[in-house]
Formats: C-alpha cells, structure tokens, sequence
C-alpha cells in the first residue's frame, strides 16, 4: 500500500462487526482498507482509536473527510440480547391483550416446551389502554380524551419508564388520536414513538409490534450515536455522519435516531450493497453473497440487485419494515469448536474480538477457525488484519486439548491427528454455511447452480471454494478488497427514506385522484427530510409502487408503478400483477377482483458514484514482485509447498494457478490444487477449476 497524501475530499467507511471495525477510504484515484479490533463495550471508542490510525497510514487530514457512513449493530445486540431500557405500549380500549394473543401461531410447532416471546419485558403492568375509538373508515366513534393519561404518567414515572409505544385501532387511517396522545405525553418529557409514524399500515398486531421494537431499538441506537458524534466532534472531525438502514439507504443520525428500527440490518446491508456494486462491475445478473467474518456469516441471494422485504421476522417477532433479505448464522472466524456428547461441533458461539481465538493471546482457550486456519498455514501470522500480532504457537498448543479430548472420550470419532481435527473444523464451518446458503436459493425456489459465489469478510476468500463446490454453483468471485467488502458497500449507497401507507381498495373502485393525491403528500413529506439531510433539489429522485393482492388474501406483491398513475397504467399494473402472481405462486386468475393494500414511495437522494481504480494491464505470468515466498499449506491431508502472492503486486490478466495463497491487509484468498483464479481489470479474482 502507498502512503500518498491525499489531496481530495475523503469518503469514510466505517463498518462495526463482532471481531473487527474496517474501514474504506476513498478519495480520487486510490481506495484503502483498514481494520482494527472492535472494543465491544464501547463500539465508538475503537472507532476513534481506528480513525487516528487510518490518518496516521494514509496521511489525511481531518478537514479532508467530506462524509463518514457507518453500519452499525448495537440496535441489534441491544435487542436480540434484551438491553433495551423497558418500555410502556398504550392502545385503544380492549386491545392490550393484542401483543399477548398475537396471530394464534406458534413459531415451533412441535415443541412441547414452546414459550412465547414478546418484544417487551412482558408484563401487563407495562401494557395500558385508552379510552377512544376510530372506525375502520377512520371517523370517530369515541372521543379522545387527554385527561385519562395523568394516571398513566404516574404509573410511568413510578417505574422509571421514560419511552412509550402508541398504537391505536384504524390510526393507520386517521392519524389524530396518536398526534394528540404523542404531543402531550412529549410535553411531560417522554419518548413517544406512534404506530403513524413507524408504519401506518393493515393488521394491527404487526403494526404494534413493530412500533414497540421501535421504541425500545431507538433510545439505544441514539444514545450510541450520539456518543460517536460527540466523540467525533472533540477530535476536530466535524465531516456529516450516516448511517446505513436496512432498506440500503443511508440517514443522518437526528432521523435514525427517531427510527432505530431501520438499523436492525444496518451492518447486514452495507455487504449487500457492496455485492450489488459487484453485479455492475462483473456485469452479471446472479450472485449469492458470502460475507464470513469473525462472529458471524451473513448469506444473500441478489438478481439484478439486492432482495428487499417490506415485511419479514426478527428475532422472531414479525416486523413490517423494509429490510434487505439476508440470512445470518453464528459462523465465523471466532466461531468455536467443542466436542460434547460424541460430536464436534462450531458455533454459533464465538470468541469475539476479546479474548478473541486462541492465537490472539488474549486469553482464549478455546479452539477456533481462525486457530485451524492458521495451523493448516492458509493464514499467515506475520499478515493478520494487517497490524494484529497473532501465536500459532497457541493454536496448536489448544488444538491438541482438544484432540487429547476427543481421544479421552469413551464416544468414537474417526478424527487420528490434529491435521485431521483442524480440516474438520473446516468442513464442519463450510457445511453450516452451504445450509444458509440453501436457505436463500433452494428454500426461496431458487438453484444455487445458476449463481455464482461472491466471497468476502476476513474469512470468505479463504473458505469459498470450497463452499460453492458442495453446492455446485457456478463459480466463486472474489473482490478487490474482500476483508472489508462490506464497508465498500457502505459508501457506494444513495441516501434513502420510505414511507408506506395502507390504502385498501379494489381495483374496480380506486379513486386514482385520491390515491395520487396521497402519494404526492407522502412525497412532499420525504422530500423536506431531504432537504433536512441537505440534499439539493436536483439530486432528489422518487420512485413509487403499490402493494396489491387478490381479494380475501393476506399476502400481497409489489408491483412499481410511474406517478401519476393513469387508467391506462393501472390496466398494465393489473397484468404485471397477474404475470408475476403466477410466477410466485403458480397461479393466477384474471377472474378473481384485485385489489390495492398500500401504497408506497421511496425518496433518494442520490450520492456521487465511486470507481474503482483499474490495475495496469499485464499478460498471464504474475510479475515477479509480486511473488512473496513459499510455505507449506494443508490442502485435503496433503501438506504442499505452496506459492504465496501479494495482492497488491498483481496485474490485470493474471493467472494463478493453485495451489497457492494470495495475501492482502484484510484478508487470504485461497487457491486449492486443480484450481486458477484469473484477475480481471479492476481486482476481481475469479476462481475456475482448471480444464
């Protein structure tokens, strides 16, 4: 890597995971990776730490920084771990038990020991209800009346609740009840988080749901945001600071803040996005992302571009938000490998970024990926994460307890050296991972043969190969800068807000002036939270659809529409629904009336381009600077001599031909024998069995 000065405005990406924070620096001409260990207590300090070391290497100034975007999972760990600071959930009269009775189903269906889960600290102290009342036209029938909230406040006080959920009947119609109830329980000094606001849409439960996983998610993804900008600013960075969403947008942090919700995928999306950035520069059409990093295995199908839901389950509440179609497995580098009751196994416990695996010396005991990659000499220690002090004396010394207690064991496992045990640490990884990947092609109707292999994370070159061959997929890919892919993906994203609203009504009797007019508010709306975000006029962009469904279904598509919309334009959107209801379901009937659930619109405010810089064009034969050394490799129980290369070193039109390693700041690619990976113009290493 160069250490020019940079005399351009730099764009930061800062992407917070279990283990590690990596960081993309980009600036006109040249892009920089950097990771640093992630301090789990307080994820900002390490980002500071990092920051300082990023402008120490790369010799920029703080004026120099235009924007910093930042993935993030506190909001995530706060919840899914049951950090969030408790929470009230006020509803109309009659309908508390809503959160409790839920939809009558049970998420394990066979389990006799089954729990419900609730997305509060369940206890009805902490669930209250209102006298008022809207009809499902959204008129009045009962009053609201303000009065009836002063015992309310004192219950609330009395238990230190600070933050209230709203979700009344039909409000997602009539929005005033909630706006009166938010605006006086404000004035008392609450948090007050309404179900309009969240998501204005059908079927109450989900609605309360996700407006109480709002309110307990955003006091804590403020806080933490607000402690980094805080930091932030003390050292002189005064560059604006986003946030990635779950939709793959990024927003400032005084609008996440009120939407903790949307962060709930934040690190997720940045992978996503960066796999999506991929499909334009392999100009491809299939991809499955494979993002391995310390703690965790994140899996998404992307055609044409990133999936994303308007609906889908977290943590096993059912949430009505847009969030990009990732699977995520406790699968990583950090990943742990134990041996109970006569079966090895890894995962989804981790060791994090402290203690860390045993190599780190940090005062991990425990056998991991990590410890079996760098035994089986796929990781070199003198170039781990670029600036991280690893000991493989420590890796082997805790890979033979662990074989001393297979071996001890009164249980049978075929398993006769470490070599063994450490390529079956290995396998066992690859498997788990192959399920998830089963999960987003082959359970989504979908043939893993038809995509290729996007491999990236500080694990993903080193495991992929392998992966895609037990799924005969077509192909492994690997990015530029693969151990901080994700971050990449960060800053190649528009900022991005969405508003949907339910607008339920037949086709045969939509008021196309009503419905316009609806659109053009929520469009209105979205387009002053751009002007908030200081974003020019000329660089907003809206795109619009509508959610539509057979009559008598729960389940709807969404089909994008051109605004205004037009009897002529929704006779076609009518045909696009019916050709894409077959293709989903395997069914359609042009019969059958249809009907509009909501209608949505996406504000964009569209963010300059990055390009990648090209490699200078050299012939098939790599350079001779670019080869590093040799060291013996473990490949299937073999252990081979085996060229190592430096990545940055290599040209356009290089082939390599396995075995061998490529080395990086971020990461290890691995070629195994009887394979070659081609580098294209911009860094890409594709991955081929030879012929």
């Amino acid at each position: 890597m160069n250490n020019e000065t940079s005399q351009q405005p730099v764009r930061i990406g800062i992407d917070t995971g279990g283990t590690f924070t990596d960081y993309v620096i980009v600036s006109e001409g040249y892009i920089r990776a950097w990771k640093t260990s992630t301090t789990p207590e307080d994820p900002s300090a390490g980002i500071i730490f990092g920051f300082n070391e990023i402008m120490d290497k790369f010799h920029f100034q703080k004026n120099d920084v235009e924007i910093i975007v930042h993935g993030t999972t506190i909001g995530t760990n706060a919840f899914l771990e049951d950090k969030c600071p408790p929470i009230a959930f006020l509803t109309t009269k009659g309908f508390k038990d809503i959160i409790e009775i839920g939809r009558q189903q049970r998420s394990d269906l066979y389990n006799l020991k089954f729990e419900q889960k609730y997305p509060v600290n369940f206890n009805k102290d902490f669930l209250y209800e209102i006298e008022e009342r809207m009809d499902n036209e959204g008129k009045i029938l009962t009053p609201l009346d303000l009065n009836s909230l002063n015992d309310f406040i004192s219950n609330l006080k009395s238990k230190s609740i600070e933050t209230t959920a709203v979700s009344l009947l039909f409000s997602f119609l009539n929005p005033s009840h909630e706006n009166e109830i938010s605006q006086f329980l404000s004035e008392k000094g609450f948090n007050v988080f309404t179900s309009f606001e969240i998501s204005p849409q059908i079927k109450e439960y989900e609605r309360s749901v996700t407006t109480i996983v709002n309110a307990k998610v955003s006091p804590v993804v403020n806080s933490y945001l607000s402690r980094l900008q805080n930091k932030l600013v003390r050292n002189h960075i005064h560059a604006p600071l986003l946030i990635m969403q779950s939709n793959t947008g990024m927003s400032d942090v005084s609008t996440i803040g009120k939407s903790g919700i949307q962060t709930l995928y934040s690190g997720l999306a940045g992978g996503v996005l960066a796999a999506a950035e991929s499909l334009k520069h392999l100009n491809r059409t299939h991809l499955v992302s494979l993002d391995i990093g310390g703690t965790s295995t994140d899996v998404s199908t992307l055609i044409d571009g990133p999936i994303v839901l308007r609906e889908r389950n977290f943590g096993g509440f059912p949430l009505v938000a847009s969030m990009v179609d990732v699977e995520t497995i406790g699968s990583g580098g950090g990943s742990i490998a134990k041996f109970k009751d006569g079966l090895l196994t890894v995962g989804p416990e981790s060791q994090g970024a402290n203690p860390g695996p045993a190599c780190y010396s940090l005062g991990g005991k425990l056998v991991t990926l990590t410890d079996a990659n760098l035994y089986l000499g796929y990781v070199n220690e003198n170039n781990f994460a670029g600036n991280l002090n690893i000991d493989k004396e420590k890796s082997i010394q805790y890979l033979n307890d662990l074989y001393t207690e297979i071996n001890s064991s009164p249980f049978s496992l075929d398993i006769e050296s470490i070599d063994e045990l450490a390529i079956s640490i290995r396998k066992i990884l690859n498997n788990n991972i192959a399920n998830a990947i089963r999960v987003v092609t082959i359970q989504r109707g979908l043939d893993p043969r038809d995509f290729a292999l996007l491999g990236f994370g500080g694990a993903g070159p080193l495991q992929s190969w392998e992966i895609a061959q037990e799924l005969e997929m077509g192909g492994v890919v690997i990015p530029p800068f693969p151990g901080v892919w994700s971050a990449f993906g960060l800053i190649s994203s528009d900022i991005k807000h969405e508003k949907t609203q339910s607008y339920l009504q037949t086709t045969d009797n939509l008021d196309l002036e009503e419905i316009n007019n609806k659109m053009q508010e929520i469009q209105q709306n979205l387009g002053e939270i751009l002007n908030s975000e200081e974003v020019a006029e000329e660089k907003h962009r809206f795109n619009y659809s509508l959610d539509i469904r057979y009559v008598g279904q729960s389940d709807f598509l969404t089909l994008d529409i051109a605004f205004p919309l037009t009897e002529s334009q929704l006779a076609e959107t009518i045909s696009r629904f019916q050709i894409l209801h077959n293709q989903t379901y395997s069914w359609f009937d042009k019969e059958l009336q249809v009907e509009v659930v909501n209608t949505s619109v996406i504000g964009i405010g569209l963010v300059p381009r990055i390009e990648l810089p090209k490699l200078t064009v050299g012939n098939e034969q790599p350079p001779q600077e670019a080869y590093k050394k040799s060291r013996k490799v473990n490949f299937e129980g073999n252990w081979i001599d085996t060229p190592v290369f430096e990545k940055s070193q290599l040209l356009a039109n290089n082939i390599l031909d396995g075995p061998c390693i490529i080395d990086q700041l971020d990461t290890t690619t691995v070629i195994p024998p009887g394979v070659k990976g081609i580098v294209d113009k911009l860094g890409y290493i594709a991955l081929e069995e030879m012929k």
